[in-house]
């Protein structure tokens, strides 16, 4: 047969008297021509409206978030164009609507779309959550004893004549706290002399020893399962003989650090923005009893407790999600919807930051607003019901207890001892705030300069 199609080709290549790189070059535009129609035409999602490009090929994508920048804001202007239901891919629509999207991710049998998700890698599917958070909440409670974080901020304050490199800091903060409580063991990066020295080009992938990572990727014994660190909980739960590579546990170290990262910048820099903000925290602040504690106030367990500092966080995550992040869904079966039903195996996706600040939800959505989340009012509690800035469903954020815990603590720990200022705020807005950008691409980073004053003398501490 084989021998037979090699003649019947030649014979048509020399009966239209084309050479055989010609013959290929037809070949290849009559396959993309197929290609082209079935994704128009008979694909599941075919009977959505959307741009021709998104409809044929994932490089629509690709287009607007490396080379125009500009997807968040695309998203924004295709559902002005096209309603609640856009296509934005050959096999993914992407809805605006609140109501389904909170409605539809709540659902446990739904499956992470392959196409999206397999970009990330499998370091966070194989991440679990310690059934007992006491042993890991301990791993934090050093860098919040008023030495580390706040001695390292007078320091380099008094070295820098007043300006202090904010961003810097909470780097190696939050790579601290992530290898503490990933291996048990912190790096020490608070305690360097000089952070400038630290390579940020990258931040965290330039900071992790990988060869001393990859020392420990080994199938661990039944002596070192005994161990309680998560490192040792997530090896001892890799299948078989597998090892868990060092790419695997540098991207949930980065993944991670660079999240807390962003989200104390948004949180610090939202405070600074709003002096009264910072005074009502620390008149909340000041009910507590300092008998035990001093000054060092965030030591005590009281603090994760406060409902104006929760709502405090939980404004700043609602605000600093990134502009790219959505979570697309599939489903077995067809889904329904106001407009007409979408077929099993269509990826369905939301964009965090377009529902958060959704003006069905939020009043006033683009304003820092704490005050939103107080109280037991019907307000409050849908906002509380309907949040979705750790995720939906079975899907949500394993760390977010942590990361809530990390946000609390850390925002206390330097507003409670110092009064904090930005160095030019004119010039950080020219820049489009480069500091808040989370997960910056090389030489696109930028950090936060701020004055600190300490609002206790040394005998007080």
């Amino acid at each position: 047969m084989t021998k037979q199609a090699d003649i019947y080709a030649g014979y048509i290549t020399q009966s239209l008297g084309l050479s055989n790189p010609t013959m290929l070059l037809l070949l290849l535009h009559l396959v993309l021509l197929v290609v082209v129609l079935r994704r128009l035409y008979f694909a599941p999602a075919s009977n959505f409206p959307g741009p021709f490009w998104a409809k044929v090929s994932m490089l629509y994508e690709v287009y607007h978030v490396f080379f125009r920048d500009d997807w968040y804001d695309n998203l924004i202007s295709l559902h002005e164009n096209y309603g609640p239901v856009v296509r934005i891919g050959p096999n993914e629509v992407h809805i605006s609507d609140p109501e389904f999207c909170h409605n539809f991710h709540r659902r446990s049998d739904l499956r992470k779309c392959p196409e999206y998700y397999g970009l990330i890698g499998t370091a966070l599917g194989g991440l679990a959550e310690p059934q007992d958070h006491l042993k890991r909440k301990a791993l934090l409670q050093p860098f919040f004893t008023g030495k580390p974080l706040a001695q390292l901020i007078s320091e380099e304050s008094s070295r820098s004549g007043g300006d202090t490199n904010m961003t810097l800091i909470l780097w190696a903060l939050t790579n601290d706290i992530m290898m503490s409580y990933i291996f048990g063991e912190s790096p020490g990066y608070l305690a360097e002399l000089d952070l400038a020295d630290l390579p940020n080009a990258t931040r965290a992938y330039g900071a992790i020893d990988f060869s001393t990572i990859a020392s420990h990727t080994t199938k661990p014994s039944q002596a070192e399962k005994d161990d309680d660190s998560v490192f040792m909980c997530l090896l001892s739960q890799v299948d078989g003989d597998r090892k868990l590579t060092t790419h695997e546990i540098a991207q949930a170290i980065f993944i991670g650090n660079e999240s807390l990262l962003s989200n104390l910048s948004f949180l610090l820099y939202y405070m600074i923005e709003n002096p009264h903000c910072v005074q009502a925290l620390r008149a909340e602040l000041d009910t507590l009893d300092t008998r035990t504690y001093g000054h060092q106030i965030w030591r005590d367990p009281k603090v994760s407790q406060l409902p104006y500092l929760d709502a405090l966080c939980r404004e700043s995550t609602r605000l600093s999600p990134p502009r790219w992040h959505r979570q697309p869904r599939q489903s077995t079966e067809p889904v329904p919807f106001k407009t007409g039903v979408i077929p099993k195996g269509v990826s369905i996706s939301f964009t965090l930051r377009m529902l958060e600040r959704d003006e069905t939800l939020f009043r006033n959505p683009e304003a820092f607003l704490p005050e939103r989340w107080l109280g037991g009012g019907q307000e409050a509690q849908t906002l509380r019901q309907n949040s979705i800035t750790f995720g939906t469903g079975t899907r949500t954020c394993l760390g977010q207890s942590f990361a809530r815990q990390v946000l609390k603590k850390t925002l206390v720990c330097i507003l409670y001892e110092f009064d904090v200022s930005l160095v030019d705020p004119d010039k950080d807005k020219n820049e489009g705030l480069r500091y808040l950008c989370t997960y910056p691409s090389k030489g696109k980073a930028g950090d936060m300069k701020v004055r600190v004053a300490r609002r206790f003398i040394a005998s007080e501490q």
